[in-house]
């Protein structure tokens, strides 16, 4: 293998996209921490083809002196794919992670309300805010979109290069649609390479994730909202406020592009309201049954196995594990056979 480090981070690039199937944002991100290696390697008198296991348990000790713990897991995995295109047999390993406590708690559609009416007179915020609120998308999707992506008649965006470079469309309001229109007609004259970007800075290029961040951040914080706030927590309130208003886990997870749903309901908040209200639906009208004439059960389906399974999530009286466990089940069932109904119900 050529020892170029133009050479080398050239071969990383395609072994990352045609050998692993990466996006285009996982190898900009991977590059940039191998340079990093590759500057190491030069500094220690180290040529890549040397590379052995006491070489990579130095490096990762290296950094492991100057990087969050977080931060280690992306290093292992571009370390652990350059050895793989080297042929290295190299164990890159470190001890798990675990995930960051960071607070999740969603704004109130009330907050969510006094955040827009704050960035209402910035055309650029507004758009922002309520495309990541109502689509549901991913902050660096939303910063990749480009005019193209919309369809203001159907109110939908295509997301061409979502996490894991998979496509998906995604629905709006007609609000939020009205809002980018908005946007579009004092959007300014684009640099050279950014034509089709959606959203510019104020140089006519595409934003960088500090700019989204300080958009979310200032508007939050002039509209008197206390809560930690930032980009992402605008996908964890659509997530939040759909299971909420009664859409079923299949449906929020084709809008955000969840690939494991249980990832998806780890974005539900089980806050002291919640749990009240979901409690109150349920023992509010705690009669006797006992007298309830057969003919009155309703039909039983999948689909009710599965809100109910949603419900007792929400109400706190199963984990995001055994949800999952149950959802599974029921779609393993479903392509077996079909659940038993009583033919005097249908």
């Amino acid at each position: 293998m050529a020892n170029t480090q133009d050479e080398i981070l050239q071969n990383y690039r395609r072994y990352c996209k045609l050998r692993r199937g990466n996006g285009e944002s996982t190898i900009e991100n991977e590059t940039r921490i191998l340079k990093r290696f590759l500057k190491w390697l030069k500094a220690n008198n180290i040529r890549i083809e040397d590379l052995n296991q006491s070489v990579v348990d130095d490096y990762l000790m290296h950094c492991s002196e100057k990087y969050a713990r977080n931060s280690m897991i992306s290093v292992t995995i571009a370390i652990r794919k350059i050895c793989a295109l080297l042929e290295k047999d190299i164990v890159v390993k470190i001890a798990r992670v675990k995930a960051p406590n960071r607070e999740k708690v969603p704004l109130t559609r009330q907050e969510m309300e006094t955040l827009f009416d704050e960035a209402q007179g910035n055309p650029k915020d507004y758009a922002v805010l309520k495309t990541l609120y109502y689509s549901g998308m991913r902050e660096n999707e939303l910063i990749n979109l480009e005019i193209d992506d919309l369809d203001f008649d159907r109110l939908q965006i295509t997301i061409k290069h979502g996490k894991g470079d998979r496509r998906r469309v995604v629905n709006i309001t007609a609000d939020c649609a009205q809002a980018i229109k908005r946007w579009l007609q004092v959007r300014p004259k684009p640099a050279d390479g950014h034509g089709k970007v959606l959203f510019l800075s104020a140089k006519g290029m595409k934003m960088s994730h500090y700019h989204v961040y300080r958009i979310v951040v200032s508007n939050a914080a002039n509209a008197g909202i206390t809560k930690k706030v930032y980009p992402h927590l605008m996908r964890i309130c659509h997530v939040s406020h759909s299971i909420e208003a009664g859409l079923s886990a299949r449906e929020v997870q084709a809008q955000t592009g969840h690939k494991d749903i249980s990832t998806l309901f780890g974005y539900v908040v089980h806050t002291p309201e919640r749990i009240r209200a979901s409690y109150n639906k349920v023992f509010e009208d705690d009669s006797d049954t006992t007298d309830i004439p057969l003919k009155a059960i309703p039909q039983v389906s999948n689909e009710y196995y599965k809100k109910l399974a949603t419900q007792k999530y929400l109400s706190g009286e199963i984990d995001a594990d055994t949800l999952h466990t149950i959802l599974n089940t029921i779609e393993e069932r479903s392509e077996d056979k079909k659940l038993p109904t009583n033919p005097s119900y249908q």
